[in-house]
């Protein structure tokens, strides 16, 4: 239990959650709704209608000067010049020297200023801005924004819903971002063509006042269509339907970007960056682990930590795992041997008290 020195904090919405009933939890240090009308009923809506997280956890940090965006490139694994060239986001890792990872990011920037946006995760934001500090050049200035809110809408009725509420967001293609005027002196927010459910929407990030107000207004506008609130509970259960990694789950200092299956997160054809020289040998090399997915052939539901097996020999533990609401099965991610990770790999999964069958899929479990 949480004493007074280490209570978690509370989200700027956190009033909000209360009034619509939240079930709340400490989450990496935040106490953040894990289910407001329940896991299932909540992932179903943002799979048919529109759904609505609370992200305020999430850092967010501008980076700017004469020589951010050389900063950044090297750092991320990504091509930051895809931000400039195309008006997308650029999603990327932090690596260590070894390849391993520090965090996954999204980086937005906008190339008349030389300024960019950089969204981090709640559990890693002390010691990615340590890295960031620890890293930069001269020319370049990192500054952690405070007393900001987040919010992501998701569904196949969000962007309706969106341009019911404001101009614009919604009719910018995936990846895509704007920094709108929020109506404050000096102030904007921005609006991104982002989320982690694999369904259409958006992610704003923005001053707290800005950020509730959206809030209430996206209930309000989106009622009629099926919008609800949603807690972290469906939150994973819909991004592990679609294959997304949960930093410290699916991405970890102990595994590189390659032993997570995410090359396509590497762009081999920009410049150096720090942990590239361990890739491209670990490339040549060949990886002796690799991210999996797996599926049960029968009832169960894996969790995180149970044992995998195959021709009874533990050769993994489950990474993440769930009983997926749209597949109607157990499902879950693993870091396998090379020798075993093939699609289609039967493997024993150990639960309480008993086996059950499985499957090695790939991580992508529900094509969107």
């Amino acid at each position: 239990m949480s004493s007074a020195a280490t209570a978690p904090l509370q989200s700027p919405l956190h009033k909000l959650h209360l009034q619509a009933g939240a079930k709340m939890i400490d989450f990496h240090g935040w106490l953040l709704p894990v289910q407001y009308s329940g896991i299932l009923d909540e992932h179903n809506t943002v799979r048919q209608a529109a759904g609505m997280f609370d992200i305020s956890h999430m850092g967010q940090v501008i980076i700017e000067g004469p020589n951010a965006f050389d900063f950044i490139q090297s750092l991320l694994t990504n091509d930051l010049q895809r931000t400039f060239d195309k008006g997308l986001g650029v999603y990327g890792h932090l690596l260590k020297p070894n390849g391993t990872v520090i965090d996954d990011i999204f980086v937005y920037g906008l190339k008349d200023t030389k300024r960019f946006f950089m969204v981090v995760n709640s559990a890693t934001r002390v010691k990615d801005l340590a890295w960031l500090r620890q890293n930069a050049t001269t020319g370049v200035i990192i500054m952690e924004l405070e007393n900001r809110a987040g919010l992501a809408i998701q569904g196949p009725k969000a962007l309706d819903i969106i341009r019911a509420t404001l101009a614009g967001v919604a009719e910018l293609p995936r990846f895509a971002f704007q920094q709108i005027k929020s109506g404050a002196p000096n102030e904007t927010f921005w609006g991104c063509r982002t989320g982690y459910t694999g369904e259409e929407g958006a992610e704003f990030f923005g001053p707290v006042s800005t950020i509730a107000t959206l809030w209430n207004q996206f209930l309000e506008n989106g009622k009629e269509l099926g919008i609800k609130p949603c807690g972290l509970g469906a939150r994973d259960t819909l991004r592990l339907e679609v294959g997304y990694p949960l930093y410290g789950n699916e991405l970890t200092e102990d595994h590189t970007t390659l032993e997570s299956n995410m090359e396509w997160a590497v762009k081999w054809t920009k410049g150096d960056f720090i942990g590239r020289a361990a890739l491209e040998i670990q490339k040549k090399e060949g990886v002796k682990t690799r991210l999996m997915g797996f599926e049960l052939t029968e009832r169960g539901i894996p969790r995180g930590g149970y044992n995998l097996k195959v021709q009874g020999r533990v050769v993994a533990q489950v990474a993440s795992g769930t009983f997926a609401p749209t597949l109607q099965k157990g499902i879950g991610t693993a870091f396998f041997p090379v020798e075993y990770a093939q699609i289609g790999q039967a493997i024993e999964v150990e639960l309480p008290g008993k086996s059950a069958q499985a499957k090695i899929t790939g991580l992508q479990f529900l094509k969107k």
